[in-house]
C-alpha cells in the first residue's frame, strides 16, 4: 500500500470513528432534550458509519479509502449535521446547498455505476468518445436519487405526519427545489468530467474516481492515449 493510501485509510477510519461518537453523543443529547425521532435518527446514524463497507461487500469492491473519506465526508454533512443536528432548519440555504452537493456526489457515484454496468472486456480503459453517454447515465442517476428522497420524505410524512417536505409552507415549491438543485449539481460535475475525459486532469472529484478505478480493474493508465 502506497504512502497515499495508507493516509486516506487513517483518515477514513478516524473519520468513521468521529462520525460514530458524534451519533452516540447526539442520540445521549437528544433523549433528554429532544424527541424520540431524532433519538432514532441519531441511532440510525451508526449503521450509516458502515455504509461503504457493505457496500463494498455488496459489490465486491476492492478496498479504495478515498472513496470511503469522500462518502464518510458526504453522510458527515447531509446526515450528521443535515438530519441529526437538525441543520437543514437551523442553517439558512444549507438544505439547498446540501441539494446541490448530492447532485454532484451522486453523479460521481452514477459515473462508478456506469463502469461497474460495463462487460468485463470494456471496463480496462476509459474511452474518451463515450463522455456523453457516461454524462448522461451519470446526471440521470442523481436525478433518480433526487426522485427517491422525494419519495422517502413523502412516506415519512405519510408515518410521522411531521411535513419533512414543507408543504404546509411551501406547497410543492420546496420538493421540486430540491429536485432541480440536485440536477444543477449532477450538470455541474460534467465540468470536472470533461475536464478529466479531454485533458486527462483528476481534481478533487475525478480524483475520486480514477482512485476507484485503478484499485478495482487493476490497471495503471486509466484514460485511453490520445489517437496521434
Amino acid at each position: 500500500m502506497s504512502s497515499v493510501s495508507m493516509l486516506y485509510q487513517r483518515q477514513s477510519r478516524v473519520l468513521e470513528f468521529g462520525f460514530a461518537v458524534f451519533c452516540v453523543l447526539m442520540a445521549g443529547y437528544n433523549l433528554f432534550f429532544s424527541t424520540p425521532y431524532y433519538v432514532f435518527l441519531s441511532l440510525l446514524g451508526l449503521l450509516l458509519v458502515f455504509v461503504p463497507r457493505i457496500a463494498e461487500k455488496v459489490l465486491s469492491l476492492k478496498e479504495d479509502y478515498l472513496l470511503r473519506l469522500t462518502t464518510h465526508l458526504y453522510i458527515l454533512f447531509t446526515y450528521g449535521i443535515g438530519m441529526i443536528f437538525n441543520g437543514y432548519d437551523r442553517i439558512p440555504l444549507y438544505d439547498k446547498l446540501m441539494h446541490t452537493v448530492t447532485g454532484v456526489i451522486f453523479g460521481l457515484c452514477g459515473l462508478v455505476v456506469y463502469y461497474l454496468l460495463k462487460p468485463r472486456e470494456e471496463k480496462m480503459r476509459v474511452k474518451r468518445a463515450e463522455f456523453w453517454q457516461a454524462a448522461v447515465f451519470s446526471a440521470g442517476f442523481a436525478s433518480l436519487i433526487a426522485v427517491g428522497w422525494e419519495i422517502v420524505e413523502f412516506v415519512i410524512n405519510l408515518v410521522l405526519h411531521n411535513d419533512p417536505q414543507h408543504v404546509l409552507d411551501t406547497g410543492v415549491t420546496d420538493t421540486m427545489m430540491d429536485m432541480i438543485v440536485c440536477l444543477i449539481g449532477s450538470l455541474v460535475f460534467w465540468y470536472p468530467m470533461h475536464r478529466y475525459y479531454e485533458q486527462g486532469k483528476t481534481g478533487l472529484l475525478m480524483g475520486v474516481f480514477d482512485s476507484f478505478y485503478r484499485t478495482n480493474f487493476h490497471v495503471e493508465t486509466v484514460l485511453e492515449e490520445k489517437e496521434k
